[in-house]
C-alpha cells in the first residue's frame, strides 16, 4: 500500500499539466478532496462533509467533493501534509483544528511546517463557541472549584487546544486542570467522559455538544463551568464568559488571543501556491454555498449552526495576530507549555473535537 505522501507526489506528477487551465475547464470531471485533521464523527468531520454536499455545486465544473480523515497530531500532520505535499492545484483543501493555525506561533517545537499567513483560507461554516464541562459525580459545582482540587479533563495531540487551554488556564488562572492526551477524536474523549475514566473537558464544541449530546444537556448529569470565545453564544447566556473571570486586562488580553481560534471556527484553507484564480472560485464557491436554502435545511435538521466568516476575513485574523507584540506572546507560549502530570495514552492517535 502506498504512503500517503507517495500518492500526493504521484499525484502532483499527474496534475503538473493541467496548472495552465481556466477554473472551469479544470475543475470539470475532476475530485475535490477536503481532509480533515480529526477522527470520523466529531465535529469538525461533520461540518467537513455539510460542506462538502453543497460546495460543488457551485464551483464551475462541478467537481465532485469528498471528504477523507487523517488524524494525527490533532491535526497537525493532515496540515503539513496539505500545505507542503499535495498538489497545488485548487483538488486538496484542510480543514484543521482551529487552534492548529497559531501553533507556528505559540507552538514549543517545529512540528508546524506551515505558515498560516501564507496559506490560502477558503472559510469557515460557522464561528464557535467551547465549553469547560465536567461529570456532576465530581461534585464540581462552578469554575472556582477548580482552584481547589485537580480536574482531570480529556484531549487530543499535544499542542491543540484540547491540551493547550486547560494549561493555559491553569499557569494563568490558577484552574487546577490535568490533561490526559492523546484521544483520537470528540468522540473517544466523551465516551471516556461518560464511562468516568475522566472528569471532564477542557474544551468542547457547543456546536457539536448541542446536535449529538443533547442527553446530556437535558440530564442535567454534566456542569457546564465556562464558555471560550470572544463573545457569549446566545444559548448559554447564565454560563460565564471565561475572559470575564480574568481580573487584570493583561490576561484579558492573553485570553483574547488564546480565545480568537474559536471566532474561527471551523477552518478550511488551501496550500500556498494554488493559482489565484483557482483561490477566487473556491471562495466564492464557499460563500454562495452558505447561503445555499438546501444547505441551511440539512444544517438546522441536524442542529449545525452556520455562521461563517469568508476567506478574506480568516487571512487578516491571522495577520493581525501574527503581529502581536512577542514579549505578550512569549508569556501566552510559556503558559501552555505541558507540565510533568501530562500523560499520553499509549498507542493513541491523535485528533479533536
Amino acid at each position: 500500500m502506498k504512503t500517503l505522501s507517495t500518492t500526493f507526489a504521484l499525484t502532483v506528477a499527474l496534475a503538473s499539466p493541467a496548472a495552465a487551465q481556466a477554473p472551469a475547464d479544470f475543475f470539470k470531471g475532476k475530485t475535490l478532496t477536503i481532509y480533515v485533521g480529526l477522527s470520523a464523527g466529531g465535529g469538525y468531520d461533520m461540518n467537513a462533509r455539510l460542506l462538502s454536499r453543497h460546495i460543488g455545486k457551485y464551483i464551475p465544473g462541478n467537481p465532485l467533493v469528498v471528504v477523507r480523515n487523517m488524524p494525527g497530531a490533532g491535526g497537525l500532520v493532515m496540515t503539513n501534509q496539505v500545505a507542503n505535499v499535495a498538489p497545488r492545484d485548487g483538488l486538496h483543501l484542510g480543514a484543521p483544528q482551529r487552534g492548529v493555525p497559531f501553533e507556528p506561533l505559540l507552538g514549543q517545537d517545529v512540528k508546524a511546517k506551515f505558515d498560516p499567513r501564507t496559506l490560502n483560507w477558503i472559510g469557515s461554516v460557522n464561528s464557535d463557541t467551547s465549553l469547560a464541562i465536567v461529570h456532576k459525580r465530581t461534585g464540581i459545582k462552578s469554575w472556582k472549584d477548580l482552584r481547589n482540587r485537580d480536574t482531570i479533563v480529556a484531549g487530543t495531540g499535544v499542542g491543540t487546544e484540547s491540551v493547550v487551554v486547560p494549561y493555559v488556564l491553569r499557569n494563568l488562572m490558577g484552574l487546577k486542570f490535568k490533561v490526559i492526551a492523546g484521544f483520537p477524536g470528540g468522540s473517544e474523549m466523551n465516551l471516556a467522559l461518560a464511562r468516568g475514566e475522566v472528569d471532564g473537558r477542557g474544551t468542547v464544541s457547543w456546536t457539536s455538544l448541542k446536535p449529538n449530546y443533547k442527553e446530556w444537556i437535558e440530564s442535567g448529569d454534566y456542569v457546564m463551568l465556562f464558555q471560550m470565545g470572544l463573545r457569549k453564544h446566545k444559548d448559554l447566556p447564565d454560563v460565564p464568559l471565561a475572559i470575564d473571570l480574568a481580573e487584570t486586562e493583561d490576561l484579558k488580553r492573553l485570553l483574547k488571543i488564546q480565545f480568537t481560534a474559536f471566532e474561527l471556527g471551523r477552518p478550511i484553507f488551501a496550500a500556498e501556491g494554488v493559482p489565484a484564480d483557482r483561490i477566487a472560485v473556491l471562495r466564492k464557491a464557499f460563500d454562495e454555498s452558505m447561503k445555499d436554502k438546501d444547505l441551511q435545511l440539512e444544517a438546522e435538521k441536524s442542529d449545525q449552526e452556520v455562521n461563517p466568516m469568508t476567506g478574506q476575513e480568516m487571512q487578516e485574523i491571522f495577520k493581525e495576530i501574527y503581529e502581536t507584540p512577542k514579549a505578550l506572546i512569549a508569556r501566552l507560549a510559556a503558559a501552555s507549555v505541558e507540565k510533568a502530570d501530562l500523560k499520553v495514552l499509549e498507542g493513541a492517535k491523535s485528533g479533536g473535537d
